[in-house]
């Protein structure tokens, strides 16, 4: 496979060598600065950074390092972003996510994805490498050329998912351990707890999160794929207020915390009264064993995660 590469500079343990190799058959013009990676696109850059954790232990053991991969955005975007509603653009924008989001950094938006590593983790070539390659390829592409393609100025992409009734079966086999979780018709979907006491997110129970991984459903930039998408029930009616939400969690996604992976961003839900997060996992990264069962798990730990956040946005259950 072509992540099995072996590790070359490692600033914190992290061998960003592994992607400058993983890059060379792309256009895009990487090298390596300090504990950074900066890839040239032709319109924007992006860049990489090892940084260390805010706090090295945690309940999920030591952490070993953060990978950041922040966009700066072309030039005539920034435009796009003054004025009142520049929060709800950028929201919004955020439904085409596939492995990174549109978050606010300053007094400019950037597009961003986050890695926190583990000691105990072992992981890198098998699962932590593509994903940050991807992101690093398609991350604000996905993001750009959605909502390109969205205007009409050129036809959305199509084609046939590679997940299967078995890549969903593995998904749910795991689940139904700790949640309710069904599977068929290449979908999946799980109910998460966010408090004591039954209830039901598909009856939009204010206790549960609803997770959803769809086959059917393609990329308007990338293609087939598998789309994943974890609703909060937490329902907020001020179109503007939600806006600035959903990218105030994008924001805290990026800090280098005990967290799960921030591949994909926070946008407000298709009924516009909630937020949800959403990534999109190109076909080529079905070569990956088991990536849709980690996007399912983190999903779980970031459901209680935003749960927690956004009652610190003010935002907590049944509040709108």
């Amino acid at each position: 496979m072509f992540w099995n590469r072996k590790s070359g500079t490692q600033p914190l343990g992290v061998a960003l060598a592994d992607l400058i190799e993983m890059l060379a058959p792309t256009s895009i013009k990487a090298t390596l600065r300090g504990n950074s990676l900066i890839a040239q696109h032709e319109h924007y850059t992006v860049r990489l950074e090892v940084i260390p954790p805010m706090a090295r232990e945690s309940d999920n053991g030591p952490i070993k390092a953060v990978v950041r991969v922040i966009s700066d955005l072309p030039a005539p975007l920034f435009e796009m972003f003054r004025g009142r509603e520049s929060s709800v653009m950028a929201a919004s924008l955020n439904a085409f996510a596939a492995l990174s989001a549109l978050y606010p950094d300053g007094q400019t938006i950037r597009g961003g994805s986050r890695l926190t590593i583990y000691e105990a983790e072992d992981a890198w070539s098998r699962l932590h490498l593509p994903l940050l390659a991807f992101s690093t390829i398609c991350g604000t592409e996905a993001i750009l050329g959605g909502f390109r393609r969205s205007l009409g100025n050129e036809k959305p992409s199509k084609g046939a998912s590679r997940w299967t009734t078995a890549d969903l079966a593995q998904v749910q086999g795991y689940l139904s351990r700790v949640c309710m979780c069904t599977a068929g018709d290449l979908g999946l979907t799980a109910e998460f707890g966010l408090a004591d006491g039954p209830g039901s997110a598909l009856l939009e129970d204010s206790k549960t999160a609803l997770f959803r991984l769809m086959a059917i459903e393609s990329h308007p930039e990338l293609g087939g794929g598998l789309f994943c998408q974890l609703q909060m029930p937490h329902r907020i009616h001020h179109e503007e207020r939600l806006a600035r939400v959903c990218l105030q969690l994008n924001q805290m996604e990026m800090a280098a915390h005990d967290l799960p992976p921030h591949f994909g961003g926070w946008c407000p839900g298709r009924q516009f009264n909630n937020p949800v997060y959403v990534s999109f996992l190109p076909n080529s990264l079905h070569e990956v064993p088991g990536v849709a069962l980690n996007f399912a798990i983190w999903a779980m730990h970031r459901a209680q995660f935003a749960n927690a956040m956004l009652a610190s946005l003010g935002a907590g259950l049944g509040r709108g």
